[in-house]
């Protein structure tokens, strides 16, 4: 569901077919699941549980802490938060989320590639060309992260520091930034707890 929330959200146009994009999600994971109940599909499974579970999603995870924490701002997340449910976060969650949680999953990430250990089931030990598919699933989806800038670097007009302030400013702050007022240039705003 987040992911056809995630793709919807982006194409507008998909919001009108939704349910027929939702059946066509599902139909294409049922299809890729399959390789999953065959007579190898432990070996695909333990391939994909090393490659797809492990780094991958706390890659993903480390990003998306750092582009809430960083980027939107912890005091921005924490005025949402209080909107929500009345109260906002205590000074222990707004340190956690700025600067302990990126911090953490870094080393987690950075200590999960390098001590990477190849998959294997039982005693069978995956052969080299396996981890190298093992490795493209896993890269598949950090690839992503980089090409995406690369993609926004291209596509945003102007110089570099106005190209980098649009790519990590909110489109609801984009008419902030065309009169001059770029905030995540401000001390104030990598500084605020």
């Amino acid at each position: 569901e987040s992911v056809i929330t995630g793709v919807i959200d982006e194409f507008k146009f998909l919001r009108n077919h939704r349910e027929i994009f939702t059946l066509f999600i599902i139909t294409i994971t049922f299809l890729v699941s399959l390789f999953c109940v065959t007579n190898g599909g432990i070996y695909v499974f333990t391939l994909l549980d090393k490659f797809a579970a492990e780094t991958s999603i706390l890659f993903g995870v480390l990003i998306e802490t750092i582009g809430v924490s960083w980027f939107y701002g912890v005091d921005r997340f924490s005025n949402d938060i209080e909107k929500m449910i009345g109260t906002r976060p205590g000074l222990y969650w707004r340190l956690c989320w700025k600067f302990v949680s990126p911090c953490f999953l870094l080393t987690v990430v950075v200590i999960s590639i390098s001590t990477f250990k190849p998959p294997e089931y039982d005693n069978y030990i995956f052969p080299h060309w396996a981890n190298v598919i093992g490795w493209c699933i896993a890269t598949s989806s950090m690839a992503l992260v980089p090409i995406y800038a690369v993609y926004k670097y291209a596509s945003l007009p102007g110089s570099l520091r106005k190209k980098l302030a649009f790519a990590i400013t909110s489109e609801k702050d984009h008419h902030l930034l065309e009169d001059g007022e770029a905030r995540q240039f401000t001390l104030h705003h990598w500084l605020i707890v």
